[in-house]
């Protein structure tokens, strides 16, 4: 391997360093620090939950323009510049007096993190692209999601230690020297960007949204990841902590549990998928039917005041199907023509993240329905579990939807079918 290849690979590895504390911010706040936000700056359960919504709302726009940026002005460029952004976002936040500040940093994060991915991916096509390209994005993903990892149990572990502040503070800074890290080695790199020419986009985005064949895979998986991620991120700890009575740390835990089988799942999934002939419907419909079998154990738990324990089974499940992501991305994929493979994906993460955005509000205005019946423990606000019972009948209604139309997508068995499309 020569010297330019060498500094290639540590270039990618950076900017996937980048993308783990893209994915940190994404998983940490709000959900391992919500009632330290909370009660600090005496805001609701929708004040909190926006913070997310904001994020994911941004990051969702950004879709469709994040591979055009990265096309048209190279990755590296573009990955830099995002870090930039999230870092200052990430400065920004722990320094806030008030709620705006709050939701300032955090559009500045949402902003910058919304194209490293697709960046990161890029470059990593470019550097390492062919026969081993499928191993290292698998590989890549990981080190993205372990940056999640870390927003969990060892980011709440911190808090106790350092509080909120000193502990959101200090992530920064790490950022800012894995920031400037991946733009040192990135001079060490001569390879010219090519240009893309995109003059016939808007052409084939129409075409995507035209093919009917994208919509039993859109609407399944967006419900599944939305609840999936809204219990990862935004009221997981919070709903263990308020019906259970466990602590902070312990609730991080199951979150922390989560993450892994994500992860887990993540690596496996698109590896079971080829040993089974490459068979894409099965998984999104166990996808969906996991999501309602999660879905109905939350609500049922909570009626009848299950401990802890039953709901890491649930918990588990939800964190499964979110591990399916290769094989969704590979359906989507092979129901689109390959001019507009990309738009097709940028679509599904667009209306997966919008998806995730409306939920965290939402989860957000159920809680602050029932602020008249909160009970105070010291300065924590716990909601009553009706709270959490309206909240899980409204995701196993969704999961039911998810279930139906996931019976309507066509299988691909790994070939893109699409040439058959009438557009």
């Amino acid at each position: 391997m020569n010297r330019q290849k060498i500094y290639e690979m540590i270039m990618v590895l950076a900017i996937a360093n980048i993308y783990f504390f893209s994915y940190f911010q994404r998983v940490a706040i709000p959900g391992t620090i919500f009632n330290d936000l909370q009660c600090e700056f005496s805001i609701s359960a929708g004040d909190v939950t926006l913070l997310s919504t904001i994020y994911l709302s941004i990051y969702a726009f950004m879709q469709p323009f994040a591979g055009l940026l990265a096309d048209r002005f190279g990755g590296i460029r573009i990955a830099l510049l995002s870090g930039v952004l999230m870092c200052a976002g990430s400065i920004i936040f722990p320094m806030s007096s008030g709620i705006m500040g709050l939701y300032f940093s955090r559009a500045l994060v949402g902003l910058g993190a919304s194209t490293i991915y697709l960046c990161l991916i890029k470059e990593a096509d470019l550097s390492f692209g062919g026969r081993n390209f499928a191993p290292i994005v698998g590989f890549l993903s990981l080190l993205g999601y372990s940056g999640g990892l870390a927003g969990t149990r060892p980011f709440r572990m911190m808090v106790e230690w350092l509080g909120w502040r000193n502990s959101c503070m200090a992530i920064a800074i790490i950022s800012c020297f894995a920031l400037a890290f991946a733009w040192l080695i990135t001079r060490k790199i001569t390879r010219k960007d090519k240009i893309a020419q995109n003059s016939h986009i808007w052409n084939r985005m129409i075409i995507v949204m035209k093919n009917s064949f994208n919509y039993p895979i859109l609407v399944p998986w967006t419900i599944c990841f939305a609840i999936y991620f809204n219990i990862q991120t935004t009221i997981g700890t919070k709903f263990l902590e308020d019906l259970c009575g466990v602590t902070p740390l312990q609730s991080s835990s199951y979150t922390f549990v989560m993450m892994l089988v994500t992860m887990t799942t993540l690596f496996f999934s698109g590896f079971v998928s080829r040993f089974f002939g490459n068979n894409r419907k099965a998984f999104l419909i166990f996808a969906s039917a996991a999501t309602l079998i999660a879905t109905a154990g939350l609500l049922f738990g909570t009626i009848i005041r299950m401990p802890p324990s039953f709901f890491l089974s649930a918990y588990i499940l939800l964190a499964i199907t979110s591990g399916i992501c290769p094989v969704v991305v590979s359906m989507t994929a092979e129901n689109n023509r390959e001019d507009a493979v990309a738009i097709a994906i940028g679509l599904l993460n667009t209306v997966t993240y919008v998806m995730v955005a409306m939920f965290s509000q939402l989860i957000g205005k159920v809680l602050d329905m029932f602020k008249a019946s909160v009970n105070l423990s010291g300065k924590t606000i716990i909601y009553p579990p009706v709270a959490y019972i309206m909240i899980f009948s409204i995701m196993l209604a969704f999961a039911v939807i998810a279930v139906i139309s996931s019976l309507y997508s066509r299988e691909t068995h790994g070939q893109n079918i699409a040439s058959g499309i009438k557009n």
